[in-house]
């Protein structure tokens, strides 16, 4: 093989290898996705999202409770602020996906269950101590409504909800997330970026042994 051949089959193969790394990372140990509380001064903090969404939770019983950050290593912060009705013991987080803002509704159970209701596509999940889901396009109220009818049904089985409904806690339920109930959702995201850093890896591979042998 050609030295310059070789050369520009390898800088592909690193560049794409860089470029899914993260997701090769997130699929094998998606608890590398950590969460902490963030000061809602700190620059990144969308003020005027924020604000809406405060005006458009409001009515539904929700008051604001802080934000919080989300990163996995060589990724970008996904900033979440967070909300909290304390009447139903549930925590509103929205997120900005480019233009589109996603609310997911969570509430926690002892032990380490969790309801999740979101108004964007999600991994539907249904089995013991979690229940996840996605109604696309719904309005909060909806969204509301759905959410407290699937948590009524864990209680029905006798589950307890948290009682601790800090921004601490809030974080502390993320991370707990990322390495339970979410690390399968997580991997699934991530499935063809490892797909693609292996394909990197194995191309990077036979260049070096096609130089070794020639």
């Amino acid at each position: 093989m050609n030295a310059w051949r070789a050369s520009l089959i390898s800088a592909l193969a690193v560049f794409v290898l860089w470029r899914n790394l993260p997701a090769m990372l997130l699929f094998l140990f998606p608890s590398l996705m950590r969460a902490r509380g963030e000061d809602e001064s700190w620059p990144k903090v969308d003020r005027d999202l924020f604000g809406r969404m405060e005006e458009e939770l409001k009515p539904l019983g929700f008051s604001r409770l802080g934000v919080h950050v989300e990163r996995a290593p060589l990724r970008r912060r996904l900033v979440a602020y967070d909300f909290v009705n304390e009447a139903e013991r549930t925590w509103g987080t929205a997120t900005a996906a480019g233009e589109e803002v996603r609310l997911s509704l969570v509430t926690a159970f002892c032990g380490g269950g969790f309801v999740v209701t979101a108004d964007h596509r999600v991994l539907s999940q249904d089995r013991q101590g979690c229940l996840v889901g996605g109604m696309p396009g719904a309005q909060p109220e909806q969204l509301l409504a759905a959410h407290r009818r699937r948590v009524e049904g864990f209680r029905e089985q006798g589950r307890e909800i948290v009682t601790d409904l800090s921004l601490e806690a809030r974080v502390r339920a993320a991370n707990a997330w990322y390495v339970g109930y979410g690390a399968r959702e997580l991997r699934l995201r991530n499935l063809n970026g490892l797909f693609l850093s292996l394909m990197g890896l194995a191309i990077f591979a036979a260049v070096l042994w096609a130089m070794w042998r020639g």
